[in-house]
C-alpha cells in the first residue's frame, strides 16, 4: 500500500512538471507569436497636429523604387548651447528615422543613418573623407557623395515663419545618387564659347565642369554638323558665344526645341552678335544690343563687378536666391527681356528672372565710351533703355494634346552674361547656386518633386506665477490624495 502511494505521488509530480514545462513552452510560443504579429502586421497612426511624422506620397513612391543602398552621415552633435541647433537636430533625426522605417524591409534598398562627431571620431571621419561638422552627407556606392548644408533645410527668417524643407532636399539628394544614367548636357563649340577644359581665369570654365560632372554627363556638340541634336540630350548649353551663329545652327536649335521639346540655355556675351534673333523672337524673348551701366554703389563690388540682387521671387530658378539674398556677380551684362512684339501664343509663357537697380540703364552707345579720352557714359532717355534692366528670361511652352492634357514642351533660358560661370567668378556668392538651380529646373529635376514644406509650429503655455504655484501643488499633492481617496472608498465598501 505504501509503495502504491509513493508511485502515485511520483507520477503526479512528473505530471505536474510536464504541465509546467508545457505551460512555459505555450507561454513562450504565445509571446513569440504576439511579437511576430506585432512586427509584421501593425498600423502606425500619426497623431501630431501638423502630421510631423508622415512622409508625402511622392517621397514614399521614390523610396519604394529605390534600387541602391544609401548611407546618410549626419555630423550634427547634441549638447549645443544654441536652441535652434538642437531643434534642427531633432527635425533631422525625426525625418531620417522615417526614411529608415520606410525602407527597413527593402533588403539592399535600406537607408542607413549614422551620426558622427568629426572631432571625437576622427578615425571614422577620415575613413569617410568627412572633415566638416554641421552637414549631412549622402553616399551610395562609387557615386560622388552629395552634401547638404543646414541653410538648405529651412526657409524663413524668424521662428514664426520658418519652414522645414528637409524632406524635399533629402529625397532629391537620394535621387541624384541613385540615378543609373545622369542627364546629358551638351555644350556647344565653334564660336569661342567658354571652355570646360580651360583652367584660365577669364575664359575657362573647368571649375564649372567639376561641379556638373558629379551629377551630369557632360559632352560637347558642333551645331554645324549635319547630324541633328541627339535624342538623349537633356539640354543644350551655349556659354558665351563670341561670334555669330550660322543659320543652320539656329535651325537646329529651333527643331530641337519645337519638335523634341528640348531645353536650351544661352549665356550671352555682351557686345557680341549672337545671330539667334529669329529663335528668340519665336520664343518671345528680346536681347537689346546694350550694356548695363550700374550707378548704385551697393550693386558693385570693390573690384567694380556688377552685382544683380533683384530676382523673381516666385520662380523655381530664382526663389532660393531671393530668399537668401544671394546676388549674381559678373563683370558686365546686356539686356534680356520679354519681347513686346512677340507673336500671340497661349501655350508660351515668358518670365523675366533678374533685373538691375533703379539707378542703372542700358547704354546704347557703349562702343563710343571705349574710345580714348571718351567721357563717362551718361543716360540718354532718347536712346538708352530705362531702368530697371531685365537681364535674364525663361520661355516655357505647354502643348495641349488631342485628349486635352497639357504636356510640358520646350524651355529656353537666356541670360545676358556668361562671365559669371567662368573660373574667376563661379564661386562668387550666388553664381553657382543660380546655375545649378537653373540646370536642375531646365532638365525637370525640380519640377518632378512637389513635396510641401513643413511649417515649424511652437506651442506655448503661458502661466502666471500664481497659476504656476497652483500647478506645482497639484502635481505634488494630487497623486497622494487620489490614492488616499481610492483607499478610503475600498475600505468603506468592504466595511459595509
Amino acid at each position: 500500500m505504501a509503495e502504491d502511494l509513493v508511485q502515485s505521488y511520483q507520477s503526479n509530480r512528473w505530471i505536474d512538471r510536464t504541465h509546467a514545462i508545457v505551460q512555459f513552452v505555450l507561454v513562450f510560443l504565445i509571446l513569440g507569436a504576439a511579437n511576430y504579429i506585432a512586427m509584421n502586421h501593425y498600423k502606425r497612426v500619426d497623431l501630431t497636429e501638423n502630421r510631423q511624422f508622415t512622409l508625402s506620397a511622392v517621397t514614399l513612391a521614390y523610396l519604394e523604387k529605390l534600387d541602391r543602398p544609401v548611407d546618410v552621415v549626419v555630423t550634427l552633435t547634441e549638447g549645443s548651447n544654441d536652441p535652434f541647433h538642437n531643434e534642427m537636430l531633432k527635425d533631422i533625426k525625426a525625418l531620417l528615422r522615417e526614411f529608415e522605417f520606410v525602407t527597413r524591409d527593402k533588403g539592399a534598398n535600406r537607408v542607413k543613418v549614422e551620426y558622427l562627431d568629426v572631432y571625437q571620431q576622427t578615425r571614422r571621419a577620415q575613413d569617410l573623407g568627412i572633415e566638416q561638422e554641421n552637414i549631412i552627407v549622402f553616399r551610395s556606392g562609387s557615386t560622388p557623395p552629395r552634401t547638404v548644408f543646414l541653410n538648405e533645410l529651412y526657409s524663413g527668417r524668424t521662428d514664426e515663419s520658418r519652414e522645414f524643407l528637409g524632406e524635399n532636399v533629402f529625397i532629391r539628394s537620394i535621387l541624384e545618387l541613385s540615378e543609373a544614367d545622369h542627364p546629358k548636357l551638351y555644350f556647344t563649340t565653334g564660336h569661342g564659347e567658354l571652355s570646360l577644359t580651360d583652367f584660365s581665369a577669364g575664359r575657362g570654365a573647368s571649375q564649372l565642369f567639376d561641379e556638373l560632372d558629379l551629377n551630369f554627363d557632360i559632352r560637347t556638340i558642333d551645331l554645324t554638323s549635319p547630324e541633328p541634336i541627339p535624342d538623349d540630350a537633356a539640354m543644350v548649353i551655349m556659354a558665351g558665344p563670341q561670334t555669330r551663329c550660322l543659320p543652320q545652327e539656329q535651325e537646329a536649335l529651333k527643331t530641337y526645341l519645337n519638335k523634341k521639346s528640348g531645353r536650351v540655355m544661352v549665356l550671352l556675351e555682351p557686345e557680341a552678335d549672337h545671330g539667334l534673333d529669329d529663335l528668340f523672337y519665336d520664343w518671345g524673348i528680346l536681347t537689346d544690343d546694350v550694356v548695363v551701366i550700374e550707378n548704385d554703389r551697393n550693386r558693385r563690388t570693390q573690384g567694380g563687378d556688377l552685382m544683380i540682387k533683384s530676382y523673381h521671387a516666385g520662380h523655381h530658378v530664382t526663389k532660393e536666391l531671393a530668399k537668401h539674398y544671394l546676388p549674381l556677380v559678373s563683370d558686365r551684362t546686356r539686356s534680356v527681356r520679354k519681347d513686346p512684339g512677340r507673336p500671340i501664343d497661349d501655350s508660351l509663357k515668358v518670365t523675366e528672372l533678374m533685373r538691375t537697380s533703379e539707378n542703372s540703364w542700358g547704354e546704347k552707345s557703349y562702343r563710343e565710351s571705349y574710345q580714348l579720352n571718351a567721357s563717362p557714359p551718361k543716360f540718354d532717355e532718347t536712346v538708352d533703355l530705362r531702368p530697371p534692366i531685365m537681364v535674364a528670361a525663361i520661355a516655357e511652352r505647354n502643348v495641349v494634346s488631342s485628349l486635352g492634357i497639357s504636356i510640358p514642351g520646350g524651355k529656353l533660358l537666356v541670360i545676358g552674361t556668361s562671365n559669371f560661370v567662368s573660373n574667376n567668378h563661379i564661386h562668387s556668392l550666388g553664381n553657382l547656386p543660380f546655375f545649378l538651380n537653373a540646370t536642375n529646373y531646365m532638365v525637370d529635376r525640380m519640377a518632378s518633386l512637389n513635396i510641401p514644406s513643413r511649417r515649424i509650429e511652437k506651442s506655448k503655455l503661458d502661466l502666471s506665477l500664481e497659476q504656476l504655484l497652483i500647478s506645482r501643488h497639484l502635481i505634488w499633492l494630487g497623486p497622494p490624495m487620489l490614492v488616499g481617496l481610492i483607499g478610503l472608498s475600498v475600505y468603506l465598501a468592504r466595511r459595509n
